[in-house]
């Protein structure tokens, strides 16, 4: 219980004692008690605990239930109603070895006082009992009860949580996927923009004449990488199928044309259901012949795609550049394209050379 909730029991269990006492004492007053004078204290006793009948369960049961053993002659019902309540109380927030504690030992206290008053003293603590722990057995079901209703809302809460932490997840692994697809279209045109460019810069120095070419590419280019964005962006929403928008021989013609010397060689065709392994391938390519032109300006690069009946092999050769490269998206995409679809990665140095080789399983198991 929070300090909220005790504070707001508190006051709620105070004006219901106040509400007892001045019943109690109206009872009394319209039908007086003969007790010596013990009447009133008998009230105030035995009402006055309920203010703490929940804050402190067993302190607030054991008050009351002492001043039922003031021996009277006769006794306001509202006394015993006092009592059920509150060792319902001592059962709903109580500890279960307490609460027989206390149920025990108001049955051997009523026995001893109904011995000294009269001969029905096993009758009068058996009827002790009952009146007492009916209300115990009750407030333990009450509190079995919010026990599970706490426990289903802190289920709740954690299901709200684990859904919280997978839709965070989801957009962090789309913000990787459309980053992976921007570098994969993107940084592909931009350097094919970088390679023309250049190459329009020797043209001004050596033959002004000739630089319109590669200005004219790089225009082209530039209009193509917006159409591509364009297609990534609807390509990465939520309900459209990823597609590859270019062949690889088409990629490879604009490679060259970009100054990218290639030379393509595909064996074998991919069938209508190979879509995520042909994009994959598309992608693949695309890397391949850009780290080409980038970490290797102005040397050739082979390109072998093999299309077999279950699985699609894809080899890339070009020369290894001069100092090692910084690892970037390039590499890691790919390996992240080909084990998601099952398959393999490999990037290695042999000699002077940097060779890629993917491998991915097609039909049944793509």
């Amino acid at each position: 219980m929070d300090l909220v909730e005790r504070l707001r029991s508190t006051r709620l269990d105070a004006a219901l004692a106040v509400v007892f006492v001045v019943a109690a004492l109206v009872q009394n007053a319209i039908w007086p008690i003969a007790g010596h004078g013990l009447a009133e204290l008998y009230v105030l006793g035995a009402t006055l605990p309920l203010a703490w009948r929940r804050t402190l369960p067993v302190e607030a049961a054991l008050v009351s239930a002492s001043f039922q053993l003031i021996p009277l002659d006769g006794y306001p019902v509202l006394g015993f109603v006092v009592v059920i309540l509150q060792f319902f109380a001592l059962g709903a927030d109580g500890e279960p070895r307490t609460a027989v504690a206390l149920v025990s030992a108001w049955a051997a206290a009523t026995a001893v006082v109904g011995t000294l008053l009269g001969p029905e003293a096993p009758v009068a603590a058996i009827g002790a009992v009952l009146v007492v722990l009916a209300p115990v057995l009750a407030g333990r079901v009450v509190r079995h009860l919010r026990g599970q209703n706490e426990a289903l809302a802190a289920l709740t809460r954690e299901l709200a949580d684990e859904r919280d932490r997978a839709e965070e997840a989801a957009v962090g692994a789309e913000r990787a996927r459309i980053a992976q697809e921007l570098h994969d279209v993107v940084g592909h045109e931009l350097t094919l923009i970088a390679i023309q460019a250049e190459a329009a810069g020797t043209a001004l120095r050596v033959d002004p004449g000739r630089a319109a070419e590669p200005v004219e590419a790089i225009r082209r280019t530039a209009h193509r990488t917006l159409g591509e964005m364009r297609s990534v962006l609807g390509v990465l929403a939520p309900t459209a199928p990823e597609s590859a928008t270019d062949g690889i021989a088409e990629l490879s013609r604009r490679a060259r044309e970009a100054g990218i010397a290639n030379e393509l060689v595909e064996t074998g065709t991919p069938s209508p259901g190979h879509a995520p392994v042909s994009l994959a391938v598309n992608r693949i390519v695309r890397e391949c012949l850009t780290n080409a032109g980038r970490h290797a300006p102005g040397n050739p690069v082979s390109v072998r795609v093999d299309w077999h009946p279950d699985h699609v092999r894809v080899l890339a050769s070009n020369a290894a550049p001069r100092t090692a490269a910084h690892p970037g998206r390039g590499l890691t995409g790919m390996r992240h394209r080909a084990e998601l679809l099952g398959g393999s990665f490999t990037g290695r140095r042999v000699e002077d050379r940097f060779e890629v080789e993917v491998r991915m399983p097609v039909g049944e198991q793509s």
